[in-house]
């Protein structure tokens, strides 16, 4: 009996016990990604009892007793079913996506929000997609995989970075269309971009819209691109994760589109010509004269003949000199793990890319360090990056000058002697090719780059739902940069200043310091959701450098500032310094709110206030905001039966943000004064008027968008229309003479850039050891200027306009007609449109295109074999022109350009009445027109990556997963444009360092 009774007792306490209530919490992550998920609905399996997880990814649910299962939803995810254990245990959930489209969480900025709740344009790319892009400034790696996003290659110089533009120019100062970059919260500028390993890139989100935006006030006129570096994450069997990836490969010119005349073409070009000055002619058969005015005598012709066989045998090959196949290398070790309560990630790397120019090329040695610490209600996080590039630059790049090594490749005659007998160089006057060798030799060009982002995190769980919140981040980047030329050198006796070489040395330090710090509350019940940010934030930068220039240089003591001679009156070395100070602030206060109802209706706003030091005390504050919301249709009943759609989401935005990169200097709406002398004596002149009405430059932009999806996701995409208004742009005012300055900073008109992006991409064969999977993006925009304060047009250069009712820098031109058939002279349509023979700038007009191309997107193509995998994405441009500045000097015979080699074009240049040709007679002069602007158009297979998973192994009772690849960059251009590569950041084409192809091979391998 006594066992009995006892028994019942156990069983009674035992079912009180478990008829308590029960608290579950615990994190939800993608499967994936191993990203914390906030927004995932927990339920109380058959019952109405539930909640949602926080920013965080972490949820708290009371559990009744009779109850054992919870159930987790959430859109893009497969709904998850769990039994519960007895006891209060944690229950950490992992959710596995159902789909690519509206998947996963996006760093919107201050926070995260999964996709569905989104109400701004937004796109992300996964760091994987373009970390092994073996490019050196990761801007490059971002071409054509973002609607809307253009990147333009401003060079082939390893480590430069492109400009880059998020749906159009919307400033006259044409170096103003970055967007604002942030790593983990701290900004950085694209300068310092060869210093980042892209490997330890998580992802990339790009913002577009004011409603994804406007939260970052006056710094997001031009888009943000919001970039995340790699955590560590806790595994299985709480050991370390061991990643290493290591590329080889080489980079060479595209010379597809070289057409300059060989030895022989040259000689029947100066035979044409009938100029004595060349040896075509001075020793042709044709030309019975010789120099002196004597007739020529047989042993003159004998004579001649042998001379021009053997310049006809010359054929210097520059090509090969200043040119190469360069090198390229890279190796990236990290390791990650971690426990419940601390993760980490450390990685280390190198990257080494020799330029196509010999004598350029980049080093690059980098360092990251990511820990995370959790510990009850407390979360910390520490991110600190260190990068350091050691650059070798060319000289002259982007100049049509003999000291650019690539103009050099044009000018330089094919029969020119680049070596005098005794193996040195034959440099000289009009020795292109010789003194460009001697630019490689005899000048040294270096910059090296430190650079460190260091950003620290701090959270805390004050009650349910309210949590404090604080962020502090720096960004450090001091610039060194050397320069030296040979004081024996021809080059060294061009310098101005005693003409005996030259020594550089010079440091610049810019340091970015940013602090935010607020409150988060998030709060969920029933079918409600409200999220709500407090923040406040400083941004404090600061400039300094400091450099010299010495002269008269000592041989033989080389490259140090020790062999520069003391400067005095009688030597003229007298040494040149720099140097400069600057500082600015931005004090902000910020509000974001989202609203959600049943995981279809989103309202978002933000509202920033923005206070900076650049802007005069009566328009120092200014606010900023945004309003958005979003439908997720595909939700409602009426769409559940029998609808085509597996996914629809309507969203739509308004909002107004700021330009603060855009001001004419930290002080330029201050008077200022600088040193200068008279008299013997030093004083303080004015040298900026300043401009008490100096503002802001502002940008006000709508926005509205379609998602979808078809046959379960198989096929999504997405389509935006958006109109953005930039206003008090930022411009120079010209000033009368008699004020004493040229111009002065202000503020006038506006721009408009108004257009429709789309995104499409399928999964078109799903089989288990085949897939395959097609993408495309496309945008359009077209640009237009709506006022410029005053004036209906400014001449910008000597061929650009900005016109009312134009895009922006609208080339402007006289027109070119053709050549006479009967006097072989160059022909014009003056302003009238009527043929004419003079030329007359003022018979300028505007003509075709601009530098910003109104079409661009990218394609792309993924498939899956088995262990295979191969990746293709092609990017194209459409509607852009630049003016080729070589395509004058190569196809002109007048006496002004005959001395440079010239296009075998020029063998069809018009000799006699009748001759048909588009190329005038020699004894005309040629001038610019609107035959060299070209059409830059350009379809470009981007990248090409084949990759083969070699079969799993085990060591050390661990999974190795092993992957080699080869794969090719920039590897074929399709273009009508004469030049190395159509690519650049600019409407003038002059000789830029050539965009090169770049194929490398390499594994990766994680234990």
């Amino acid at each position: 009996m006594k066992q009995i009774i006892l028994a019942w007792i156990c069983l009674f306490l035992g079912a009180q016990a478990f008829a308590q209530n029960r608290v579950i919490e615990g994190s939800i992550r993608d499967a994936v990604t191993a990203e914390l998920l906030p927004g995932v609905t927990v339920k109380v399996f058959n019952s109405n009892i539930g909640t949602t997880s926080d920013g965080t990814g972490h949820y708290k649910l009371n559990v009744p007793p009779g109850y054992f299962q919870l159930k987790y939803s959430f859109i893009g995810y497969k709904d998850t079913l769990i039994t519960l254990k007895s006891g209060n245990g944690p229950q950490d959930i992992l959710l596995s996506p159902s789909a690519q489209f509206l998947q996963g969480v996006v760093i919107a900025g201050y926070t995260s929000q999964s996709r569905e709740k989104l109400t701004g344009s937004i796109s992300k790319i996964k760091g994987a997609d373009v970390g092994a892009a073996p490019v050196a400034s990761l801007d490059q790696a971002l071409q054509g995989r973002v609607p809307g996003v253009y990147v333009a290659s401003a060079s082939g110089l390893p480590g430069t970075p492109g400009r880059v533009t998020i749906r159009g120019i919307g400033s006259l100062q044409g170096g103003n269309t970055n967007p604002l970059y942030l790593i983990d919260g701290v900004p950085v500028e694209p300068a310092s971009f060869a210093a980042f390993n892209p490997e330890d890139f998580e992802s990339y989100t790009v913002l577009k819209d004011a409603a994804s935006t406007a939260q970052y006030g006056s710094r997001a006129a031009n888009g943000v691109i919001v970039i995340t570096t790699k955590k560590g994450h806790k595994t299985a069997d709480g050991k370390l994760m061991v990643h290493y990836q290591n590329q080889f490969g080489f980079s060479q010119v595209n010379n597809s589109k070289w057409n300059m005349m060989n030895s022989e073409q040259r000689l029947q070009f100066e035979e044409m010509l009938k100029d004595p000055a060349f040896p075509g002619w001075q020793y042709s058969r044709k030309n019975n004269v010789n120099p002196d005015g004597s007739l020529k005598t047989e042993a003159d012709y004998n004579f001649g003949d042998h001379f021009l066989d053997s310049l006809r045998g010359v054929n210097n090959h520059l090509k090969k000199y200043l040119l190469r196949t360069a090198f390229t290398q890279s190796h990236h070790l990290d390791v990650s793990g971690g426990t419940d309560q601390t993760t980490y990630y450390l990685s280390g790397a190198y990257f080494q890319q020799n330029g196509v120019l010999r004598n350029s090329g980049l080093d690059r040695f980098s360092l990251r360090s990511n820990v995370e610490h959790r510990s009850g209600k407390l979360k910390l996080g520490l991110n600190i990056g260190l990068g350091y590039v050691r650059s070798k630059i060319t000289e002259g790049d982007f100049n049509v000058s003999e000291t650019n090594p690539v103009a050099a490749l044009y000018f330089s005659l094919p029969y020119e002697n680049l070596f005098n007998p005794d193996g040195t160089l034959a440099t000289g006057t009009n020795k292109y090719g010789a003194n460009a060798l001697s630019m490689y030799q005899d000048i040294s060009r270096q910059q090296n780059q430190l650079k460190s982002v260091l950003s620290a995190n701090i959270s805390y769980l004050l009650a349910p739902g309210l949590k404090l919140m604080g962020n502090a981040g720096l960004d450090f980047q001091q610039m060194h940069n050397t320069g030296y030329i040979r004081p024996d050198s021809y080059l060294g006796s061009l310098v101005d200043r005693g003409a005996a070489g030259s020594y550089q040395n010079g440091y610049v330090n810019k340091l970015g310091m940013i602090a935010t710090a607020g409150l988060l509350y998030t709060r969920s019940w029933g079918k409600h959701e409200i999220e709500g940010n407090l923040l406040t934030e400083v941004n404090k930068n600061t400039l300094s450098s400091s450099g010299f220039t010495g002269y008269g240089l000592i041989p033989g003591i080389i490259g140090t500032p020790a062999g520069i001679s003391p400067g005095t009156n009688e030597n003229a070395f007298i040494p040149l310094l720099n140097g400069q100070k600057s500082q600015s602030i931005l004090l902000s206060q910020i509000g974001l709110f989202r609203y959600s109802f049943d995981h279809k209706y989103t309202f978002t706003a933000s509202l920033r206030r923005d206070g900076s030091s650049r802007v005069p005390e009566s328009n120092r504050y200014r606010m900023f905001y945004a309003l958005g919301g979003s439908w997720n249709i595909s939700g409602e009943d009426f769409m559940k039966e029998g609808s085509v759609f597996s996914s629809l989401r309507l969203r739509a935005s308004y909002g107004r943000t700021g330009n603060a990169s855009g001001f004419a200097s930290d002080f330029g709406y201050r008077s200022l004064y600088g040193a200068a002398g008279y008299g013997g004596k030093q004083g303080l002149i004015p040298v900026f008027p300043g401009n008490p009405a100096y503002n802001w430059e502002l940008n006000d932009m709508g926005n509205a968008g379609l998602e979808f999806g078809f046959l379960k996701d198989r096929i999504r995409g997405s389509i935006d229309v958006y109109n953005r208004m930039t206003s008090n742009l930022f411009i120079q005012k010209r000033l009368s003479y008699t004020s004493g300055f040229e111009s002065m900073a202000a503020n006038a008109g506006k721009i408009r850039n108004r257009g429709i992006e789309m995104f499409l991409e399928g999964d078109v064969v799903q089989q288990n050891d085949f897939k395959l999977s097609l993408g495309l993006n496309l945008a359009y925009n077209k640009n237009r200027i709506m006022d410029l304060g005053g004036p209906d047009q400014v001449v910008t250069d000597d061929y650009s306009i900005n016109r009312v009712g134009m895009p922006l820098g609208q080339f402007y031109m006289v027109r070119w007609a053709g050549v006479n058939a009967q006097t072989g002279a160059p022909q014009y349509l003056d302003a009238s449109g009527n043929i004419t023979s003079t030329f007359n700038p003022d018979d300028a007009v505007p003509v075709k295109g601009s530098f910003d191309p109104p079409l661009k997107g990218g394609f792309n193509i993924s498939l899956t074999y088995k262990r295979f995998e191969l990746n293709t994405m092609f990017t194209f441009i459409k509607g852009m022109y630049r003016l080729n500045t070589a395509e004058l000097f190569r196809t002109s015979a007048d006496p002004n350009y005959r001395q440079y080699n010239q296009s075998v074009e020029m063998l069809d240049m018009w000799q006699k009445p009748g001759d048909i040709s588009m190329n005038p007679g020699a004894a005309y002069p040629r001038y610019m027109t609107d035959r060299e602007l070209q059409n830059a158009d350009y379809i470009k297979l981007r990248n090409v990556r084949l990759a083969y998973r070699v079969p799993g192994f085990k060591k050390m009772g661990k999974s190795t997963t092993m992957q080699v690849f080869l794969q090719g960059q920039n590897l074929i251009t399709w273009t009508r444009f004469k030049a190395f590569d159509p690519e650049d950041d600019n409407n003038w084409y002059q000789y830029e360092y050539p965009l090169p192809r770049t194929i490398t091979a390499g594994l990766s391998l994680t234990f």
